[in-house]
This record gives structure tokens, sequence and C-alpha cells, in this order.
């Protein structure tokens, strides 16, 4: 639905009338119309709160008047569009000239018995708020269902009213078989070449009077309003999107699964949702008539994961969110939902957009993971960061049409999950150290959202030991803390000078466990803790290394790799950082004798240094989960480390990285500790607690 569209409410009417005989397929018929009209993204309609719908067999009068006059009211209150169809047995009862529905107890000679189209037809749109009523009647005599013009200008509104009408035959002619509703229902699935995005009642009705399936019937369509009708349906035809309906992945895919059947050609012909919806019933057809030998599962579900990603594409291409869809922002949340950069994601634009939904719905998803998971995580991201809540009627109807409900609920509560464990994080200050010394004091802060709420200074031996064993409670401090806040403590920040860090990991600190079972550790540098004179502005120069590096994100990992023979020459190495080269991030592919020194002078220049904790160099599969994971680090060091702890079958999740990574060590100094490095700068410390 567009933006300025009203809300679309359905109601469909399809009786049984006990006295005239049973009408073959009515039933089937109203429910192959309601689901048609309710797609999110063919009709859009949704039906009424606490009715049954289609109304459908054996119903009565008196339920049928008093559901069309709830549906009215419902759809008064929300500004929507009725869409009311009457299907089933109708006659012209004594003079006329109005249109008697048949329920299940009428009687053809019992004019208080049936159901009287007209007179409801009219109350519906004189409902104040309600935008229009759309009538589609399959009835013999359906076109005698025109309202008087006479009757809706005397009504509440004044004839203030819109009303339009598509009716299967004239006012004396006979309806034969629901020829009208099963066309009709084909018609909206099908699209209707170059008749533009909506489909109009004018539209459906020319495509409906050349249908070979209504041939002898005269389908008439009547609008009483001045103003243009609201449209019907969404044209299946039409592709929003713009660009081309396969990108290179799908039509590769696609291409691979049709292989086997000798189908291949069939790609050229594809160029609108409707041609992958001709190919799946051709399949199925051949699945149906051959004996077993004939294999078209894999080709099917291709098509069915293309009809998901463009219908995601879709909901795309009309995003219910105020943010601009970017391509920065669709590569991100590209990552977020496939775990990993995607090296196939090249292009811009519209192209971009598909590119992005057909890798996450044909090569994201892993071994027992739902197909549509990496989709779902996709939309949430993006979701989350307009703050569009999981009830949004755009991400709800996306969700219902491509049977991803409990997937997107998944990935929303994973979102909150997250914010919340990223909610309180706790700073441990080692900036009291002189030189390799190990410090006298420690220094804690508890940051709520990135704002200081608690404080508190802990004396300690100046030893390792000694830290560690104050660690404790420092930790202590934090949970009981922020359990009195309602959160817990999962982020962890160590900031200490250079050769600290180079010497301790603090995520091995025993605290009854270690402290990185249940805690993600991050190392920052202290000196950007009040930076002295001689470093000038450091803490500026990396914010705006941050920024760059936030700007190119899209590009890769921005780190650049220093071997033996760049860090071997220091002087050298220093100079040309100072003159602007290199990346934002530097890595180091293996461990200097001279690191602690070489650390320092890094930091100086660059917020973000790695380098590599064993002997020897790096192999290349460390740079590759590195540029990999790169948008989840540093948090996934954390995890590589736990993985690194247990034995081989015991490895988490993260197993086909995490050799990779826990060979590295990192002083991560991102925006988040810059802005607390600024505030400790504006802000005194002379009322810490001391424990």
């Amino acid at each position: 639905m567009t933006p300025t569209s009203p809300p679309r409410h359905l109601l469909i009417v399809a009786p049984q009338c006990k006295a005239l005989g049973p009408l073959s397929g009515l039933e089937d018929v109203a429910h192959s119309l309601q689901s048609t009209l309710e797609d999110p993204w063919l009709g859009g309609c949704e039906s009424p709160r606490d009715s049954t719908c289609p109304l459908a067999g054996d119903v009565k009068r008196a339920v049928i008047d008093q559901a069309v006059r709830n549906a009215a009211l419902q759809a008064g209150a929300a500004g929507a569009v009725l869409v009311l169809a009457f299907l089933g047995h109708g006659m012209i009862l004594g003079s006329g000239p109005g249109l008697s529905l048949m329920a299940s107890d009428s009687s053809p000679d019992q004019s208080m018995t049936v159901v009287d189209v007209n007179d409801l037809l009219i109350r519906a749109a004189d409902t104040p708020g309600l935008q229009e009523v759309i009538a589609l009647v399959d009835t013999c005599h359906s076109g005698a269902a025109t309202p008087n013009l006479a009757a809706l200008n005397l009504g509440v509104r004044q004839g203030a009213t819109r009303i339009s009408l598509l009716t299967s035959v004239g006012f004396n002619e006979l309806a034969f078989n629901l020829k009208f509703s099963r066309t009709l229902t084909s018609v909206l699935q099908d699209g209707i070449q170059g008749a533009g995005q909506y489909l109009s009642l004018q539209a459906v009705h020319n495509r409906m009077k050349t249908a070979h399936d209504v041939d002898g019937q005269l389908t008439v369509h009547d609008s009483l309003s001045q103003d243009p009708p609201n449209w019907l349906s969404r044209n299946a035809r039409h592709d929003r999107t713009g660009g081309l309906l396969l990108g290179p992945i799908g039509e590769e895919e696609l291409r691979s699964a049709l292989a086997p059947l000798d189908k291949e050609d069939c790609v050229a012909k594809i160029s609108d949702p409707t041609d992958l919806d001709r190919l799946r019933q051709e399949l199925l057809k051949i699945r149906d008539g051959s004996d077993g030998s004939v294999d078209t599962e894999g080709a099917l579900r291709v098509i069915r994961g293309l009809r998901e990603a463009h219908r995601t594409k879709e909901l795309l291409a009309s995003w219910p969110g105020e943010k601009t869809l970017t391509s920065t922002r669709l590569r991100h949340a590209v990552r977020e939902a496939s775990g990993r950069a995607v090296q196939e994601l090249e292009g811009s634009g519209s192209d971009l957009l598909r590119d992005c939904v057909e890798v996450l719905r044909l090569r994201a998803p892993r071994m027992r993971q739902s197909c549509t998971e990496p989709l779902a995580t996709f939309v949430a991201s993006l979701a989350a960061e307009d703050s569009l809540p999981p009830h949004t009627q755009a991400l709800k109807n996306w969700a219902d049409s491509v049977c991803a409900v409990t997937e997107l609920n998944d990935a929303f509560e994973k979102i909150k999950d997250h914010e919340k464990q990223s909610r309180l994080r706790l700073v441990v200050s080692l900036d009291a150290a002189l030189g390799d010394d190990w410090p006298e004091t420690l220094r804690a802060w508890l940051l709520d959202h990135g704002e200081p709420v608690a404080r508190r200074t802990f004396p300690c031996e100046p030893t390792q030991s000694g830290v560690e064993q104050v660690l404790r409670s420092v930790l202590k401090w934090a949970h009981i803390t922020g359990r009195k806040r309602g959160e817990s403590v999962h982020r962890v920040e160590i900031a200490a000078p250079a050769p600290l860090l180079v010497r301790w990991r603090p995520e091995e600190t025993p605290i009854g466990e270690l402290l990185g079972v249940n805690h993600d550790i991050v190392l920052r540098w202290s000196d950007r803790i009040c930076p002295p004179e001689h470093l000038g502005l450091i803490n500026e120069i990396a914010r705006k290394h941050l920024e760059q590096m936030q700007k190119d994100s899209a590009h890769g990992a921005p780190v650049s790799w220093l071997d033996l023979q760049v860090t071997s020459q220091a002087g050298e190495l220093v100079k040309h950082l100072q003159r602007g080269g290199y990346k934002p991030a530097l890595a180091l592919n293996h461990r200097p004798n001279s690191l602690e020194r070489l650390l320092e002078q890094l930091l100086a220049h660059r917020p973000i240094v790695l380098w590599s904790e064993g002997e020897g160099v790096l192999p290349p599969e460390t740079y590759e989960a590195v540029e990999q994971y790169w948008h989840r680090l540093p948090d996934e060091f954390s995890n590589a480390y736990r993985s690194n702890w247990h034995d081989s079958d015991e490895k988490v999740a993260a197993a086909e990285y995490s050799d990779n990574l826990a060979c590295l060590r990192s002083v991560w100094d991102d925006l988040e500790w810059l802005d607390f490095c600024d505030w400790f700068e504006t802000f005194s410390t002379d009322s810490e607690e001391v424990a």
C-alpha cells in the first residue's frame, strides 16, 4: 500500500440457498477470491475483526445483515475503503428494481427473508469516515445491485459518498458457474500488462470482457463517484522496484536448478513475477505426471525463493521507515543477516537491493536454518535502525507473504536481547600505572547508554595478581549496581597503557570462572584519557579516522596489514602514518620483539591496532576471517577466545573462524571510547567514591 492509500477492509458474502439448491464450488471460489484480495502484494485487504470471512455456506439473512453493518462501521472508524463481495443466488422479487441475495434461510416467495443488497450498499456507503465502497457482485441479475442515487443523496452524508460496482451480468441477465468470480481472481493474480502499478475497476472490467472464461456474460462496471475510484488490486505484472527481475545470483541459481530438466532456456523468458508462477505451474505438471524419475523439487525451491526475494524487494522499494535506504545501510544489514561480508554485492541502487535479497534468500541460509531467517534478520536490522516496531503493518504483511512471521519475531527478539546486553558497560582503567609498572589503584565507571551512572576507585597491589584480585571486587560492585537498575553487565572495557595491553590477557582473569566466559572484553588504550601534551590532538585525529571508516565500511575491512619489513623500520613507519598513510586500522601479521614500544607509537596515530599473539607469520585464513567478520569486531574476538577454550568437539557456532581470530590481540579505541574520554576531560572526578 502506498503511504497515501487508506486502509482496505474486505467482507465476502457467499451463502448457499437451500430453497434454490447448492451452487457447486461456491465456498472454494469465495476462499480463493478472499485469499487474492487479502494478499498484501495484491489486494492488500484485511477482514473485519470478530467476523468470519468469507461468510460462505450455511449463512442466514440476519447474520449477513449484521456482518455488513459491522464491517461498514469498522471501515468508517478506520477511514478505510470497504470491499464487499456478494456471491450466490440472486433474484429480482416483485416489481424490483433492487437485487435480492438468497441466504440459506431465504425463500423466493417471501421478500422479508432475502438480503436487500441495494439497501446494504447504500447504508455502508453512508457510514461516516468510510472512504469508498467497492462492490463485487456475482449473481444472476447482479446489475440490479446499483444503488439509487436519490437514496444516497438523502443519507446522513448527503451524497458525499463514493461507491463503485463490478457485476457479473446486467439487470436482466443470468450468471453461470461463478465464472465472474473465477475470472476476476485469475485476472488479479495474473495482472495486466501495461496497466501500471495499480489495477482500477475499469482496467479489470476491460480485461474481463475479453476473457474466455466469461464469454457469453456481460460484465458491468458502474461508478457512482465523481472522484476517481480507489484501486482494486496491485498489478502483479508491474515491477515497482525497477531493474531486472532476476539478478546474476538469482539467474545462476535458477539456471543451475533447471539444468537437470533441460529447461535452462526458460530463464531468458522470465521478465516479471507471473512468469515465475507460470514456470512453477509447468514444473508441477511435470512432477505430477512423472513416475518419480524426474526431480523438480530443486527448481521449485529456487522459484519459491525468487518469489520471496522479489516480495522482499517490493517491501524495500516502498520502505515504511523515515531514513533513506542507502547502499551502505543495505550492505551493513546484509552482513548482520549473513554473519559475513558478501563478495557478490558489487552494484548499487536497485541492482544492489535485488542482489542483497537474492543472496540472503538463496545462498545465506545454513544447514538446518529456516530459509527465510537471513531475510528476516535483514529486514529486522533495517527496521530497528528506523525504530520501526515488529507490528508495523508493512512488516507484518511482508512476513505473512513469505511465511516468515516467526523468523521476523525471532530477529526482533535477538536485537532486543543484544541491546539489553550492550546497555550497561563497565570501564576499568589502569591509567594510574607508570610506564610498564602495574597501578596502585583501579578506577571503574558504570555506563548506561554511554552515560556514566556510577564510579568508584579501588586500591590494589601494583602487581598483575593484585590487579586481578581487585578486579573481582570491581565486577561484584558493577553487577550489584547494575541489578539495582534492572540490568546486567555483559561488556567490560579494560583501559591500560600499551606495555600492559601487550603482556596481559584480562579475559583469563579467574573470578570463579574465567572473566571472559560470560563477559565480552574490549581492550582500550588508557593514554586517551587526558592525553599528555606531547601526544597533541590524538583523540581528534582518531575520531576523524573512525568517521571515515564508517563512511567507507561498505568497501571491506579498513585494515592495512604490516609485515616485518615495515615494522622493523619504526621511524619510517611513523613518518608514513604522520603523512596520512595507511588505513584507519593497522594489523601486524606477526609479533615484533619491540611490540610494547611499537604499539604505543601506532596507537598515537591510529585508533585500532591488531597483532599476532603467537610466533611466525599469520596464515591467509586469518586475513580472510578479519575481512569477513570485521563488522562484528571487537566483540567477536571474545566469542573466538571462548570457543578456543573448548575441546574441538565442544566448540560453539563460531568454530568455523574461531581459530583464525583467536590468534589475534587487539586494542580497539572506537567512537564510544572517545566519547567517554571527552566526558572524562569535561567533568571532575573529585567526588569519586573510594572503596
